[in-house]
Parts: structure tokens; C-alpha cells; sequence
């Protein structure tokens, strides 16, 4: 905690209070170290001590109430979905039980978990998650931080810098207790759970709950869940039976079933396990869990360095390995040992983990200590500092682990990865510089080139897209802005000297932070004028530094005053590499009108309209070939204009619709030029219900959407066929008539019904409007000549009185030659049941059946048509809004999800599937691809402005969120 001696004491005071209320908030910083730290200063400083308890206890109430609020607005959504998944684990008891006992006993958990470690950090969240009420809340988390920031603070002032080890043995003391207290919990829950499997199959079904138990549940005044009728069941002779089975051997079965994943842990990754637990048990030992053990006598005897070497002591090489010197870095290496480490080892046998963890730390402490007398001898302060330190701990193999580990990543996470973990290092030696960070430099640019050599494997490292170059582009320069901040507020002692700063740095830094903030979404974007830019600050900053070294050395004086510049300028060298590389990545032009594809507005798109459609003519296409033309999308037709995709562009998406257009043998080649020239342009390439997986571009994040149910109409029976005024339904005591008619044929009575349904299910039922892949061609005005209303046939079913009860539309899907191939479904109007205020409830069922039925009439009808005029198949879903039943998968698919269970009462997914499989259709998978996870929530945004009219950035979470997904 030196660094906290460089703050003046309002300075202090404000670091404490963030530092306390960020921890609170359920990030793991090591706030109570901090405030010892920030009390001996104020003891030394004349600060009062008041003052520091005090900025403390606030910190500690404000962000475990932040906490609190998180937990209680996305804690539903986390048991919504846990109930889903795991009802058997996570049902209406448990949950019950779960929050009585918050209600209950939760006050007091908040107030004793303040004082416990690791425990302070989720007490916040949990009493959220679990609804307790937040007066009863805030007086135990006030109580609690009051009383904690208190009793730290005055042990500190009175016991001095001896009170660091007891409140860290009192604080991990009572971490033990709680880890003790957990497994004996654990224990008796995996008992019960055995005890209850004794029970019969029907007492012990899991139950999924409702929303509206969910809400009733987690509500301030909710209750518990009533005794269901498993547990009245409870008391009967088989239970009893079960009751009496051996309870010893049900509680070592319990201890096993605990015990199971450290025994998975010693059978799966002994080598991780074994230097865990000797690391741990060590800290124990040495005390270095709690207080920093590099002034204890023996530390030299272990620590390893230049001077060790000297001194004969060989050996400290590899003991040095298994402790650290202070607290906060034994937890970084326990969880960095674990995670990496068993993963290396899980991915590639223990003989050759702990050869790349060994070899690991051995490069990077022996070219450390190699490089640090090297460089001594040219007389460089610096270095000869380097030669004087010791050093301990596993952090050169734990990097080599990551390194290895980054090096088995998917395109395009491999690379960014790399580049992070590089950026990391360089950056810690550039201004820091301390012995570890040398080693850390050299083992990381060792393993980032040679891990998979010494693995026998070889991948090479993939080719940077445009979106990776901007975004290396815009992160260098916000890792500059940022580290020329850090400066300013610490200064540090790094290998060019201090970067303290002078008048003349000062406002440097203020000029260069201001322009990346004004450049960097631009740059982000692709946009040429931001690239010119950042060119023009990287230049001048190297400039700046050239003429200052010049001046210097014309006048021989030296360069204390202008090192921050020089060490800034190091990477600002990198930059401008970047910057040069990346330059083809910003061709966006600065006018947003003009982020568009080529043929996008203008006589380029009548172009790309006619060579579309003659495609269409030629080759024919799937499904939603069938809507390409539609108005409101946009055509983008390759270079040779072998191919055109239809596409829509919303939120700076480029949506491409299904396939390409043209010989299916050219599609993967048609996508990859759709999504360069997307990119080209500044926009975020995605393709929308997609049949075919396999022209995706490699790398893509391909995601199931849902499913299309297609008809094979080839071997229909078509002996009798519906005839356009066919009444037949009229016979027998079916009192409803089908007609099949061309969109344009509709009689006006009939078109006007259809409208009216139309707007009343969007203005009375909320149901909104719908397009990109269906809805909109039902509803086209009769002087649209843009809309092929002409192709468009409408099914109607009516009854005897004339009134419509049920309309669907059908589009054709284009065959080879002009012919047409088939018909897919793509709108559906339905009759509202009569709000009659006498109206019982059996007769709204007998309305909804009848709807229903003419629903189902209508569907049958037209592909008994279809079938006899030679259709080869009908598409039922091809809209990409019918779900499987699978869980969603990513932010995107679940928006599409939302947005059919807002349709849904218009649509009727469930009953044109239903209806399709009794025909005999078959189920297509249908995918949603974009670049990366970081694409997703853009891509669910344009796909929402596409499918909803007057769709608003702030309804997404409403669509995306789990608890509309049913």
C-alpha cells in the first residue's frame, strides 16, 4: 500500500470510499486492506482517523446498495431461468424456503458477512436476489459498515502496523469458519436430497413456476409456497419405508457425493491440486496469506535474484516459486494456478503441463536475471537496480499457461487475446519495470511464439479483419489516453525514469486525452477523417518528443523533465504501426447518409433491383427469395453479378435475408463479398435465417434460430382440389366457406374485413405491426405498384353471415426459368373473439375454436391447391420466428424469441406447426450468423427495427429478456 502515501489527504479519503463501495458492489478488490493502509497514513499524516472511518462506512453502505438494486433487477431473471433448468433444484419450495430464511435471518447475515472476507463482497446482491425488504436491508448494512469501518480503524490507531496481521487472521479465521460451515451445509443438503429420492416418482416431480408465482414469490408481501400435495403425501407408508432406510449410510453417501469434485480435482489434474495445496499450505505457514513477508529473515533464503545467484544459493530458482510476497498477490496466483493451470493440465496431460509450467518459470526467471546483468554493465540505473532485487512466486508458469491456453482459442479470439496479454506486459515493464515485470515480458513473448511448437501442434495466427484492425486501432489510443491518466494521478519509476509531471506534460496529456475522446467512436466506426486524425496525434506527439531530445542535446542539459514523453512514446511508435497497417480498415466516408453498399439508393438500386429479379428468373431461389424484392430491402449484387443478396439495413446492421441469389454453387463466396463490402462501408454484417450453415464465413458465430416446416407437395393426393369459389366447407353443419384468390382479385368487402382485423390487433391488442421476413404483404394498399401483389394469393375462410374469421397469405418462391416452385406462408389475420359483455366463458372458448378451425381450413385448402396446380412444396416458417423448443442461444436469438411471444397471439406459431406436421411437413433449421458474441446485441437490435414498427433502443432488454421466453 505505498502507493496510497503519494495522495494528499482529500485524495485519500475519496480512494478509500471508491475502493470500499466497488468491492461492495461484488468486485473482488482488497478493500480492507486499503483502509488499514489509508489509517497508519492518516496516524503519520495528522489525518483524522474519524474522517477515514467515516469515508469507509459510507463507501461500504452506498455500494452494497448498489449491490442490492443489481441484485434485485437481474436476480429475477437469474431464478427465472435456473427454474426453468433445473426445477428439480430450484423449485417453488426450495425458492421459498430460500427467501423465509432472507426475510427472516438475511439482516443479520448482512451485518456479520461485513466482517467476514470474500462474504462482504455478495452480501449485497444475494439480499436483492432474494427480495428482502430494503429498510430492513439498509439498517443491517448500515449497521454492519458503520461497526466494521469502526473496529478496523480503531484497532489500527491503537495496536499500530501490528494490527494488519490480527485483522487479517481474524477476517480469513472467519473465512475458514464460513468454508468449514459451508461444506457441513453441503453435506446435509446432498443428505436430504437422498433421503427424498426414497420417495415416490409422483411426491418428488419438479415443478417449473409461472411468472406470476415467480413475481408473487419474490414480492415484499408475497408468502411462502402452500404445502403442495406431495408434501401432504408425506406421512404415508412408503415414505415411512424410506424414512427407516440405514441414515449412516446415507450420510457417507452424502460426504462422497461432496468430496466428489476433489476427488475428480486429484484424478483429473494431480500436478494443479498437488502445488495448490502446497502453496497454500505454505502461505499458512509463512503468514504471507495475511501480511507481506519480504521483510522476514528467511525471505532471502527462498527469493530468487541476481544476489541469491551470487551468494551459491541456486536452489531459490525453484523455491522461490511457491510463496509470494504479499496477500493480495497469493489470491491472484491460488485463482490464476487453479484456472490455467488445471486447464493446460485437463487439455494436455500432467506431464506436459507442468513442463510448460516449469519451463514457464524458468525463462522467464533466468532471461530476467540474464537480461538485468546484461544491462548493468552499460551503467543504466535502472538495470542496476534490477540486480540488487529479489523476487518470488509462480507468475511466469501461471503466464505461460495463459499464453498456452490464448494460443488454443477460436478465430478471432486467439488473436485479440494474444495482443491483450502482450499490451499487458509491455506496458507493466514500460512503467513500472520491476524485476517481475521483466520476467513476465519474457515469458510471455517466448510462449505467445513458441506454445504450440513445443506442443507438437502448429496453427497459424489468423489474418486481422477489418473489424479487428479498427478495433486494435481505437484500443491503442484509449490505452494511451488511459496510462498518461495513470501518470498524471501516480507517477511511477519505470525503465526511462520518472514520469513525474511538469507543467508543459500537463497539458499535453489534457490535448491528447480530449482528441481520443473526440476520435475514438470514429475510429471505432472506420471512418477516414477519424484515421487521418489519430495519424496526425500520433505524429505529433512523436514530434514533440523528437524536437524535445533534440533540444536537450544541443544543449547538453538532461532529460529528467521530459520522460513521461519519452515513455509515452514508445507507444505511440506502436500506434502509428497499427495505424499504418490498419489504413485500407477506414474507407467510411464522414457523411452518414453515405454509409450504405454499393446500389443501396439511386439508379444503382434499380440496377441491382433488375439484375436481382433476373437472377431470380434464371436460377429461382428459396423461401424468403420469395420477399426479396420487397420494398424496404436493399440489394447489394457481387462484383461479376453472378449473385444478389437481399438485405436490410437497420443500426448500422447490414441484415442479409436467407441466401444469395444466384448458383448455390457461388453462395459462400457471395456472402464473404456481402460482408466485406459491409465492412468496407462501416457496417456490421449478420445473415438472418439462413438455411445453409456452410456459407458462413469461417469464424462466424453461427447460432440456431429456429425451424422452417416445408411440405413436400410432390406426392400430395390432389384429387381434390379446392376451387377458387369453392363453398364445400359450407357443407354438413360446417357453416364456414374457403376461397384461394390473387391478392389483387380479393373482392373490396373481403379486403377492407382483412385491414380492419389488421388494425385492430394492432390498436386494441397491442400486437405491433411486423416486417422484414413476413407480414407485409396482406396489408398492401391497392395502388402500390412497388409491392407484386399480383403474386401474392390469399386464403380466406368465411363464415355464413360473410364476416372474415381467418386470412392467410402466401408468396411464391421462384423456380428456374420463371416457373413457380412453391408457396410460403406469410401472414396471418385471425378474427378477435367478441367482448360481449354477456358473453359466458364457454362461448369466447367455442370463438376461439372456431378461429382456430378457420385457421386450419385455410392452411389445408391452399396447399391442396397448391398441390394441384404442381407446387412442389409450401414453407410454413420460413420467417425465422417459429422456435424449435431449444433454449435460445445469445442475445440475438432470444430477441427473436421475444418477439414472437409478442406476435404470437396474431400469428399462431404453435398452431400453424401443429397443423404443418399433421400434413406431413418436416422440420429445416434455420441459423442466425454474425461476426462475434460482441455483434449480438446490435444484430438483435436491427433484427427488432426490421420485424417491429417503431421499435426503441430502451424496449430490447423487454424482448431479449429470459422471462418472455417460454
Amino acid at each position: 500500500m505505498d502507493w496510497l502515501a503519494d495522495f494528499p489527504p482529500g485524495v485519500l479519503l475519496l480512494v478509500v470510499f471508491l475502493v470500499v463501495a466497488v468491492e461492495s458492489l461484488g468486485v473482488p478488490l482488497p478493500g480492507e486492506t486499503v483502509l488499514i493502509g489509508a489509517t497508519l497514513l492518516a496516524a503519520s499524516s495528522g489525518l483524522n482517523p474519524v474522517f477515514v472511518a467515516a469515508a469507509a462506512a459510507g463507501g461500504a453502505i452506498l455500494g452494497d446498495s448498489i449491490g442490492y438494486w443489481i441484485g434485485k433487477r437481474y436476480g429475477r431473471r437469474l431464478l427465472s431461468v435456473l427454474n426453468r433448468r433445473f426445477p428439480k433444484h430450484v423449485g417453488p419450495k426450495r425458492l421459498g424456503a430460500a427467501v423465509h430464511l432472507m426475510r427472516r435471518w438475511g439482516p443479520w447475515a448482512v451485518f456479520v458477512g461485513r466482517f467476514i472476507a470474500v462474504l462482504r463482497i455478495f452480501s449485497g446482491p444475494l439480499a436483492g436476489m432474494f427480495r428482502m425488504t430494503y429498510p430492513h436491508f439498509l439498517v443491517a448494512n448500515a449497521a454492519g459498515g458503520i461497526a466494521w469501518a469502526s473496529l478496523v480503524v480503531t484497532v489500527v490507531t491503537v495496536l499500530g502496523s501490528a494490527a494488519t496481521e490480527f485483522l487479517h487472521r481474524f477476517s480469513w479465521a472467519a473465512l475458514a469458519l464460513a468454508g468449514a460451515a459451508a461444506v457441513v451445509i453441503a453435506v446435509v443438503v446432498v443428505f436430504r436430497i437422498r433421503r427424498r429420492a426414497a420417495q415416490p416418482a409422483a411426491d418428488r416431480a419438479p415443478v417449473s413456476m409461472t411468472e406470476a408465482e415467480l413475481d408473487e414469490l419474490l414480492s415484499p408481501s408475497g408468502s411462502v409456497p402452500a404445502t403442495t400435495d406431495a408434501d401432504a403425501r408425506m406421512d404415508t407408508p412408503t415414505t415411512r419405508a424410506a424414512s427407516s432406510a440405514p441414515v449412516r449410510t446415507d450420510l457417507r453417501a452424502a460426504i462422497a457425493v461432496v468430496l466428489t469434485p476433489l476427488r475428480w480435482a486429484l484424478r483429473t489434474t494431480p500436478a494443479t491440486t498437488a502445488f495448490v495445496t502446497v502453496f497454500v499450505a505454505l502461505g499458512v505457514v509463512t503468514g504471507g496469506l495475511w501480511r507481506p513477508i519480504d521483510q522476514a529473515a528467511w525471505y532471502p533464503a527462498f527469493a530468487y535474484g541476481v544476489p541469491s545467484l551470487e551468494a551459491g544459493r541456486w536452489w531459490t530458482v525453484l523455491t522461490g516459486m511457491f510463496i509470494t510476497a504479499d496477500p493480495l498477490a497469493y489470491l491472484i496466483a491460488i485463482v490464476g494456478a487453479a484456472v490455467f493451470g488445471g486447464w493446460v493440465e485437463v487439455r494436455f496431460g500432467t506431464l506436459r503441463a507442468s513442463a510448460i509450467f516449469v519451463t514457464g518459470h524458468l525463462v522467464g526467471v533466468l532471461g530476467a536475471l540474464s537480461a538485468a546483468s546484461a544491462l548493468a554493465r552499460l551503467d543504466w540505473p535502472w538495470a542496476q537496480s534490477l540486480v540488487t532485487t529479489l523476487d518470488v512466486g509462480p507468475s511466469c508458469g501461471i503466464l505461460a499457461c495463459v499464453a498456452t491456453a490464448t494460443a488454443f482459442m477460436r478465430s478471432p479470439y486467439r488473436l485479440r487475446w494474444r495482443l491483450l496479454l502482450l499490451s499487458w506486459v509491455s506496458i507493466a515493464l514500460l512503467y513500472v519495470g520491476k524485476i517481475d515485470d521483466l520476467e513476465h515480458f519474457i515469458t510471455t513473448v517466448v510462449f505467445v511464439i513458441v506454445a504450440r511448437l513445443l506442443l507438437g501442434e502448429h496453427r497459424s495466427t489468423p489474418r486481422p479483419t477489418m473489424r479487428d484492425w479498427r478495433l486494435f486501432a481505437v484500443s491503442g489510443l484509449l490505452v494511451i489516453g488511459a496510462v498518461q491518466l495513470l501518470v498524471t494521478l501516480v507517477p511511477l519509476d519505470g525503465p526511462l525514469g520518472s514520469t513525474t509531471l511538469t507543467q508543459g506534460s500537463i497539458l499535453d496529456v489534457g490535448v491528447d486525452t480530449i482528441a481520443i475522446l473526440v476520435i475514438a467512436n470514429w475510429l471505432r466506426r472506420g471512418h477516414r477523417w477519424a484515421w487521418w486524425a489519430a495519424m496526425v496525434l500520433t505524429v505529433g506527439n512523436l514530434l514533440v518528443t523528437l524536437a524535445l531530445i533534440a533540444l536537450a542535446w544541443l544543449a547538453q542539459v538532461p532529460l529528467v523533465a521530459s520522460t513521461i514523453w519519452i515513455s509515452a512514446s514508445v507507444l505511440w511508435v506502436g500506434q502509428a504501426v497499427v495505424l499504418v497497417l490498419s489504413r485500407h480498415a477506414f474507407r467510411v466516408a464522414a457523411n452518414q447518409t453515405r454509409r450504405r453498399l454499393p446500389g443501396a439508393i439511386g439508379p444503382g438500386a434499380r440496377r441491382a433491383r433488375a439484375r436481382a429479379a433476373q437472377l431470380l428468373h434464371e436460377h429461382g431461389g428459396g423461401p424468403l427469395a420469395a420477399s426479396a424484392l420487397r420494398p424496404e430491402n436493399r440489394v447489394f449484387v457481387t462484383a461479376d453479378g453472378g449473385h444478389a443478396v437481399a438485405y436490410q439495413q437497420h443500426a448500422g446492421v447490414a441484415l442479409a435475408l436467407g441466401e444469395p441469389i444466384g448458383d448455390p454453387g457461388g453462395a459462400a463466396a457471395a456472402v464473404s463479398a456481402f460482408a466485406t463490402a459491409a465492412e468496407r462501408e462501416g457496417l456490421t454484417p449478420a445473415l438472418f435465417a439462413t438455411r445453409d450453415a456452410r456459407i458462413v464465413p469461417e469464424g462466424w458465430r453461427v447460432s440456431p434460430l429456429g425451424r422452417d416446416l416445408v411440405l413436400d407437395l410432390s406426392g400430395a393426393d390432389a384429387s381434390e382440389p379446392a376451387g377458387p369459389d369453392d363453398a364445400a366447407g359450407a357443407t354438413g353443419t360446417d357453416p364456414t366457406a374457403s376461397i384461394l384468390l390473387s391478392a389483387r382479385e380479393l373482392p373490396w368487402e373481403l379486403r377492407s374485413q382483412i385491414r380492419a382485423l389488421s388494425s385492430v390487433w394492432v390498436s386494441d391488442r397491442h400486437v405491433p405491426e411486423s416486417g422484414l421476413t413476413m407480414g407485409s404483404s396482406i396489408d398492401a394498399p391497392d395502388d402500390d405498384d412497388r409491392q407484386p401483389t399480383a403474386a401474392v394469393r390469399v386464403s380466406v375462410v368465411t363464415d355464413a353471415a360473410g364476416a372474415v374469421l381467418a386470412a392467410v397469405s402466401w408468396l411464391p418462391i421462384p423456380g428456374a426459368g420463371g416457373t413457380v416452385h412453391g408457396w410460403v406462408l406469410d401472414a396471418v389475420r385471425r378474427a378477435l373473439p367478441k367482448d360481449d359483455a354477456g358473453r359466458t366463458a364457454g362461448a369466447g372458448a367455442a370463438s376461439e375454436e372456431r378461429t382456430s378451425r378457420a385457421v386450419e381450413r385455410a392452411l389445408t385448402d391452399a396447399c391442396r391447391r397448391f398441390a394441384s396446380e404442381g407446387a412442389s412444396l409450401v414453407s410454413f416458417a420460413a420467417s425465422g420466428l417459429a422456435q424449435d423448443g431449444t433454449e435460445p442461444d445469445g442475445v440475438a436469438v432470444r430477441t427473436m424469441a421475444g418477439i414472437a411471444h409478442r406476435v404470437d397471439p396474431l400469428v399462431g406459431f404453435a398452431e400453424i406447426a401443429d397443423v404443418a406436421e399433421r400434413l406431413g411437413a418436416t422440420a429445416v433449421p434455420l441459423f442466425l450468423a454474425c461476426r462475434e458474441d460482441a455483434d449480438q446485441p446490435r444484430v438483435a437490435y436491427a433484427a427488432a427495427a426490421g420485424f417491429l414498427t417503431g421499435i426503441r433502443l430502451r424496449d430490447l432488454p423487454g424482448l431479449s429478456g429470459s422471462l418472455l421466453v417460454r
